[in-house]
């Protein structure tokens, strides 16, 4: 069980994407009771008006809002609701992202892989180029961190969309802390492993279909292909990964920019 640091974001301004459950909501809710002004957004409207009333019940500063981050106007709309709501926007969470449907190339539409590209990677790149310009007109510095995936740090066999998305992600995250360390706005990726997550368990189930429908247990095309379990042979919490995030959030993390962190039990170490 996380200790709970209180204020370590007081008056901090927090904009949380892909907020509704899973890691997004892990977050948001530590986020708050460690004293964050939160602007969270999805597009699940049933969840997210749950996870809603779970933080309203924290704390009275916090917008939700319902609505697809694959358009620039949308993320736009974030970023504007936290500057006209509480003036100012101290931290970005980009959580966001899809599997898609797994496939390798040759069997991969186009429109999946730029379905997946444009959730995982292109919802990043707009709330940071508004966020971001934002952090530099208010000359507060800032932190921007990008939930990637271990799939961003190696191969899964059959998920071509998804792991190029990640490493792209990636490579997102690296170019930004360069370009931005003189604003004093540092830019970091989360790279987490097999975590207890709605999406982890809609892959399972996508898996298990699979092998269903060819009968083939060795079927490759799941999210938890080739190796399945890390050295610590357990499955991550949503919470694991969100305590790692807001550590590399806070002003604990001062001298930390540019850098992938696998939250994976050790997975990307064999």
């Amino acid at each position: 069980m996380s200790t709970i640091i209180k204020d370590r974001f007081k008056d901090k301004v927090m904009i949380v994407t892909g907020a509704s459950g899973g890691i997004g909501k892990a977050i948001a809710l530590r986020a708050a009771k460690e004293g964050a002004k939160l602007v969270l957004a999805d597009k699940k409207e049933e969840m997210g008006k749950k996870t809603l009333m779970e933080i309203k019940e924290i704390t009275p500063n916090v917008e939700f809002l319902i609505l697809d981050l694959k358009t620039s106007q949308n993320c736009k709309k974030v970023i504007d609701t936290a500057i006209n709501k509480f003036g100012r926007l101290d931290i970005l969470i980009n959580n966001a992202g899809i599997t898609g449907i797994p496939a390798p190339v040759h069997e991969m539409s186009e429109e999946m892989f730029r379905h997946v590209f444009d959730c995982n990677v292109m919802s990043a790149f707009h709330c940071s180029h508004f966020s971001i310009n934002e952090m530099i007109k208010l000359g507060n510095g800032g932190v921007v961190i990008n939930v990637s995936s271990v799939a961003g740090l190696t191969g899964f066999p059959g998920h071509s969309a998804y792991v190029t998305s990640k490493h792209a992600l990636n490579g997102l995250t690296k170019n930004m802390a360069l370009d931005y360390a003189k604003n004093g706005i540092r830019v970091n990726a989360i790279n987490p492993g097999t975590t207890d997550t709605p999406m982890y368990h809609e892959a399972l189930e996508f898996l298990n279909n699979k092998r269903k429908e060819t009968g083939n247990k060795n079927t490759e095309n799941g999210i938890v292909s080739g190796k399945t379990v890390s050295p610590q042979n357990r499955v991550a919490s949503a919470e694991e990964v969100g305590d790692v995030t807001l550590f590399l959030a806070s002003d604990e993390a001062s001298n930390v920019t540019g850098i992938f962190m696998p939250v994976d039990g050790g997975f990307t170490a064999f």
